[in-house]
């Protein structure tokens, strides 16, 4: 059923739209009127209307910034825009907004039916689509796990994803695969004996698999089908680290354990060190391959870690780069310690670009375990990383969406600049001095477009730290604080001036004159020209 709500501040046209049109057969079975944009918002965020028949000009607020309202909530809307002006200018804001058409006065039946018409045929198209989509996100949902899986066991089992044409990082975020955190592998290897049935193989790995992924429903760990005598465990821990992983792995081998006894088999459980990457998975892969390669020497029904028998590896398993893995170290002891990080920032990014062979994805991913070792770090010494500067998933987004090093760069250093400010300032007890130089932009600036951003950048810290620690110490929000300051400007400016009201509302901030007086009068409960006869 498509709605249909008509805005025009004339009496007689908004009555004739409403009664003398058959909505009917085209389709519209609900409509309601507004007298200006002002009622035109209220009624929209009740009604949700698929179409919205609009004045331009009204009292109060006119048909555009109406229409930019009410596109923050309902963004499908289409809108139809009529005038008794042809104003070049009005009808480029028309366009701004998305505006489905721009009709003149007075209107035509023929062709706003036409228009009519045209626009319910966009809606019932884009309606199927949606539900097109919905089925298209169903079925990706059904076999997301299916995917998972297999994208994982490529990664894990070769070293590398199957699709060459994106990024490994990029297939895991479509396949709602965490990319920040700590990651252990596990392997259990099952022996049934020599000539026992196949086919009763298969149904006692199958029983086992599915007991494992009942005790762990809701955990982060993933179990990945190998040949039918192996399962791979992927324990992924975001914050918790070893703890979670650990309790994990002590219930996998107690349901094992009691399988094996039930069903009489051999078992072996291999477990690997922890990796901050997805791409280092094949390298843990390589660790409890050797791990279980120790059944021989060790014997059945137990779990080994690879950590322990490391020692007699052979060496090329040891690709780690050290001297990558140090330069990350120091670079998060100096900003967990409040000092300057540039030139060390600048040591990691020399040893990463030394070796040409080093492609994007690889460069993305040392800045990922950067970020995932510094937020476990932060974590261990009771600080929250994204508290001093965004979650993980937006710094994760923004460093696979980075063209080139010098963006990554930039980025990676304005939040490691956020991050040792706010440490500097917990030893120095900054934040007083941090205040103060807000409140003098603010006192001194409030004539310009000021946002959280722009004071954030201006003052070195995250947008987010700058607003609790504004709102702890004034107990005010920097958005009320400069409403109240442009407010108290105004009224001095109304008294003692004769400037214009909208000229006033540009001194003081405000580029729309009709925001201006819908601001001071949610304020001071009159609009500015009754503030300034009430003055006189």
């Amino acid at each position: 059923m498509v709605k249909l709500l008509i805005v025009e501040d004339n009496d007689f046209e908004r009555n004739a739209l409403q009664n003398y049109m058959d909505w009917d057969i085209m389709g519209i079975r609900h409509v309601e009127t507004a007298f200006n944009g002002l009622d035109g918002l209220e009624k929209a965020k009740t009604f949700m209307p698929d179409i919205i028949i609009s004045d331009v000009m009204m009292p109060g607020m006119g048909g555009i910034e109406m229409a930019k309202n009410i596109s923050r909530f309902n963004p499908q809307v289409k809108f139809i825009f009529s005038s008794g002006h042809e104003d070049v200018s009005l009808l480029q804001e028309a366009i701004e907004v998305r505006a489905y058409s721009y009709l003149i006065k007075p209107l035509k039946q023929v062709e706003l039916i036409s228009i009519i018409k045209k626009t319910t045929s966009i809606l019932v198209d884009e309606k199927l689509s949606s539900l097109e989509n919905n089925k298209i996100i169903e079925q990706f949902r059904n076999n997301l796990h299916y995917l998972q899986t297999k994208f994982l066991e490529e990664l894990i089992v070769t070293g590398k994803s199957d699709n060459v044409t994106k990024s490994m990082f990029v297939q895991a975020n479509d396949l709602q695969l965490s990319m920040i955190g700590m990651y252990k592998l596990a392997l259990i290897e099952f022996d049934f004996g020599a000539g026992t049935d196949i086919f009763h193989n298969s149904e006692l790995f199958n029983v086992a698999l599915y007991k494992l992924e009942s005790i762990c429903n809701h955990r982060n760990v993933i179990f990945i089908k190998k040949s039918g005598k192996g399962i791979i465990v992927l324990l992924h821990t975001l914050i918790k680290g070893n703890e979670e992983g650990a309790r994990s792995l002590h219930d996998i081998e107690s349901e094992i354990k009691v399988l094996s006894i039930e069903n009489k088999y051999n078992y072996i459980i291999g477990v690997s060190d922890l990796f901050a990457n997805l791409d280092e998975l094949n390298i843990a892969y390589k660790q409890i391959s050797f791990a279980v390669s120790k059944k021989m020497k060790l014997g059945y029904g137990q779990i080994v870690y690879y950590s322990d028998c490391k020692d007699s590896l052979p060496a090329v398993f040891e690709t780690e780069q050290k001297d990558l893995k140090s330069e990350i170290t120091q670079l998060i002891d100096r900003v967990c310690d409040g000092e300057n990080c540039d030139g060390n920032l600048s040591a990691l990014v020399h040893s990463i670009v030394l070796d040409p062979s080093n492609k994007m994805d690889h460069i993305q991913s040392v800045f990922i375990v950067l970020f995932s070792q510094l937020s476990t770090r932060l974590s261990g010494m009771g600080e929250s990383f994204e508290k001093m500067a965004e979650e993980d998933t937006v710094i994760y987004k923004n460093i696979i969406n980075a063209q080139t090093i010098p963006d990554m760069i930039q980025y990676t250093g304005k939040l490691l600049a956020s991050v040792s400010s706010y440490m500097d300032r917990k030893k120095l007890n900054k934040d007083d001095y941090t205040i103060n130089e807000i409140l003098h932009i603010l006192n001194h600036e409030y004539k310009e477009p000021i946002t959280l951003t722009y004071l954030s950048d201006r003052v070195y810290l995250s947008p987010n730290y700058l607003r609790i620690i504004f709102k702890e110490k004034m107990k005010i929000s920097i958005q009320e604080y400069l409403t109240n300051l442009r407010i108290c400007k105004a009224k001095e400016l109304l008294k003692e001036t004769r400037y214009k009201v909208h000229e006033i509302g540009k001194l003081v901030g405000y580029e729309n004159s009709t925001y201006f007086n819908i601001v001071f009068k949610n304020y001071m409960k009159m609009t500015p020209g009754e503030y300034r006869n009430k003055s006189i």
